[in-house]
């Protein structure tokens, strides 16, 4: 019997029943799909074996067939973390784009997905992810767009992001509640700890907002560089501070009056959480474990809640940590648990860092190339 493995895998995806035959050996191939969670789930192959295998029988084409299934559940896997990831980033650089828009800048949507992707780059390679807004307002800055707005606008972001994520967190910790009282009663003062430490941002940067806080911490600024006598560019500094003041205070009063912006970006800051999220359950599903969505991506999100905080580049180790205690029991054996701690990791932290570096090194090189075309220009008109 001639058979078209490449085909038949086709075939059986499209199809909700197949019925092969190897010699003396029958099996039906069922796909079934979840289509309430149709972008979130793959789709799942049971293989049954109905007779006896003689010995005339081929096993090898039939060891063939699931190698070939269990590659292309795998590659479905693959895929839709990947499609999690991009629809969570176009959601990101959305949101910095209806911010700019709002705030009169005409920056296009594909310039908000470098921003956005700089961002979460420079966020992950920094402690605390201290590092993406600061990067995202110098690299706003090459395309244009001052430094008060830019900063007014990822500060709004920051804030609607930083909301979304303590709902989320409040509302999975009050659903998961039960079972961590009864399972796992250890993680409930960690998970409030970090509800806590995201709270004060949500109330520390609507201060930023007030013209009289504003005022003194550039006056605070403005007194340390006073005091920076080794400093020789001192008096240009603090020019720079008085600018920024009075352009983030300008910026600052025109949100006041776009609110329905702020409330849009907050709206759009859920689901981007969701997606983000969400990222463990198709782990999950690689490794066969077929859990409530749910559940899962509750526990995600209060693992995420504990330990953002901690003052590592990407919370390194402390990820790895709290991924084996929170989801310890999950898993039958130490090793798959370490296995799925990689690829869990490989996913949300180091394919971004990877896919980060080169737009940073490529974006380099268009601006570097732009520079110099904008030199030999200056230079021929004079």
């Amino acid at each position: 019997m001639v058979f078209n493995m490449r085909w038949f895998i086709l075939f059986s995806s499209i199809i909700f029943s197949v019925h092969v035959a190897f010699g003396h050996c029958n099996i039906v191939l069922e796909t079934s799909w979840n289509w309430l969670i149709h972008l979130m789930d793959h789709t799942k192959c049971r293989i049954t074996v109905l007779d006896c295998i003689h010995q005339n029988t081929d096993s090898k084409q039939v060891i063939n067939l699931i190698d070939g299934l269990i590659l292309v559940d795998h590659l479905l896997v693959d895929t839709e973390e990947m499609l999690d990831s991009s629809i969570h980033l176009c959601l990101d650089s959305g949101i910095i784009h209806m911010l700019l828009r709002a705030q009169g800048e005409h920056v296009g949507f594909w310039t908000t997905v470098k921003i956005g992707l700089i961002g979460i780059y420079y966020s992950y390679i920094t402690p605390s992810s201290t590092g993406g807004q600061p990067a995202q307002v110098v690299y706003l800055r090459r395309d244009k767009v001052s430094v008060g707005n830019s900063t007014a606008v990822l500060f709004v972001k920051f804030f609607a992001y930083q909301l979304a994520f303590v709902l989320c967190t409040v509302a999975s910790l009050i659903y998961m509640y039960p079972r961590l009282k009864r399972d796992d009663p250890q993680l409930i003062p960690i998970v409030l700890l970090g509800i806590a430490i995201n709270g004060l941002w949500i109330i520390a940067i609507p201060l930023l907002f007030s013209p009289k806080i504003l005022k003194k911490l550039c006056g605070g600024v403005t007194k340390l560089l006073l005091k920076c006598t080794f400093l020789k560019k001192r008096e240009n500094y603090m020019e720079k501070v008085h600018g920024f003041e009075a352009d983030f205070s300008s910026y600052t009063m025109k949100f006041r009056s776009k609110m329905r912006y702020v409330l849009l970006a907050i709206l759009w800051s859920i689901p981007q959480v969701i997606l983000q999220m969400s990222v463990l359950y198709v782990v999950f599903r690689a490794f066969s474990l077929d859990l409530p969505y749910g559940e899962l991506l509750c526990m995600q999100t209060m693992l995420q809640a504990s330990v953002c905080f901690i003052p590592l580049p990407g919370a390194s180790g402390a990820q790895e940590l709290g991924f084996s205690m929170f989801f310890k029991s999950y898993f039958a054996s130490g090793d798959i648990l370490y296995t799925a701690v990689l690829v869990w990791r490989f996913f949300t932290y180091y394919i971004i860092v990877l896919l980060g570096a080169l737009v940073v090194v490529i974006d380099q090189l268009v601006f570097g190339c732009r520079r110099k075309q904008e030199a030999a220009l200056s230079a021929g008109k004079e």
